[in-house]
């Protein structure tokens, strides 16, 4: 059934593709009528693609890496369609942006990768702090009846969202050494992303602990479980099984953000290559920070969307 549905649907897009693929890579008429003829050309194509594409993206038979490839043949298309149109010194621009030259030389692409792990060591350390901090104070504001620690929790979690993160950096960076408190700067950057995570995923964690039925701690409690039994045992273990798809993207916007620290001179992978751009006046180093960021987000986004299918219903 699956191979029926996938025929009539994927092979006029492949033929399209090529097709179109072929005619956006000869060389594009510039004056008189010829130019007005291209034009409308190139926007057949796209409207002839994209007639084809939409179906084959809502169609439920088709496997998710087919329409990846799909969509990877629009953005082709997409590329081809500017390398045709756009008047731009490519030799220049390959020269300042993919010089394989400048990552060759030695000891470059070491440091990139050293910049690498460092950002990965902010993450984890930054992710194991801020999960158990999160997750304590959604336990804590979602069992403890007291008004008054429930308000500073609140205010904690209000105060530390509000907050952008580079400003939170260079504040501590900055203040608390005066306060007599001397940390380094991949301490501090920790610090900093920690009580910030930490405040989005305690909203995370207390909206699974919220989403789990309130007969089940009856139940638990009318056996003889004291509240935090009755949590430990029966609530977080469903919990954690719900919010799991927002942990995941709260993840990624973690490793993300490590980024961001390389404004108070952790040597991550942006500090790093702003240093080279500025050692070779050349913007690679940036180019392949970015795709040294890619390889490590790509996959998590990827999980990410596997858990978005399987998230259990409450």
């Amino acid at each position: 059934m699956t191979h029926m549905l996938m025929k009539p649907r994927l092979m006029p897009l492949a033929v399209m593709f090529l097709a179109g693929l072929a005619y956006l890579l000869a060389a594009p008429a510039t004056t008189g009528i010829g130019f007005v003829v291209d034009v409308a050309m190139t926007l057949a194509v796209f409207a002839l693609f994209l007639l084809l594409f939409v179906p084959v993206q809502i169609e439920k038979g088709i496997p998710d890496w087919l329409k990846n490839i799909s969509a990877l043949a629009l953005i082709v298309l997409m590329m081809a369609a500017f390398f045709r149109w756009v008047d731009a010194d490519w030799g220049r621009l390959r020269y300042l942006f993919f010089n394989v030259e400048v990552m060759s030389r030695p000891g470059v692409m070491m440091r990139m990768l050293s910049g690498l792990w460092i950002a990965v060591q902010v993450f984890l350390f930054s992710l194991v702090l801020a999960t158990l901090l999160g997750m304590f104070m959604a336990v804590v504001r979602s069992i403890v009846n007291d008004a008054l620690l429930n308000f500073f929790i609140d205010v904690y979690v209000d105060v530390f969202r509000a907050i952008p993160p580079i400003v939170l950096l260079l504040v501590t960076y900055s203040a608390l050494p005066y306060s007599g408190i001397v940390l380094s700067p991949f301490a501090t950057g920790v610090v900093a992303l920690t009580l910030i995570e930490a405040a989005y995923l305690t909203e995370v964690f207390r909206s699974g602990i919220e989403a789990i039925n309130r007969n089940q701690v009856l139940s638990a409690r009318s056996i003889g479980l004291s509240a935090w039994q009755a949590m430990r045992l029966v609530v977080l273990p469903q919990s954690v099984r719900i919010v799991l798809p927002d942990y995941s993207n709260r993840l990624i916007g973690l490793m993300k953000r490590t980024a961001e620290t390389s404004v108070i001179a952790i040597a991550e992978i942006l500090k790093v290559a702003q240093d080279l751009q500025s050692q070779f006046v050349n913007a690679t180093p940036m180019i392949v920070g970015a795709l040294l960021y890619m390889v490590v987000l790509f996959p998590m986004t990827r999980i990410v969307s596997r858990l978005e299918k399987t998230r259990p219903r409450t």
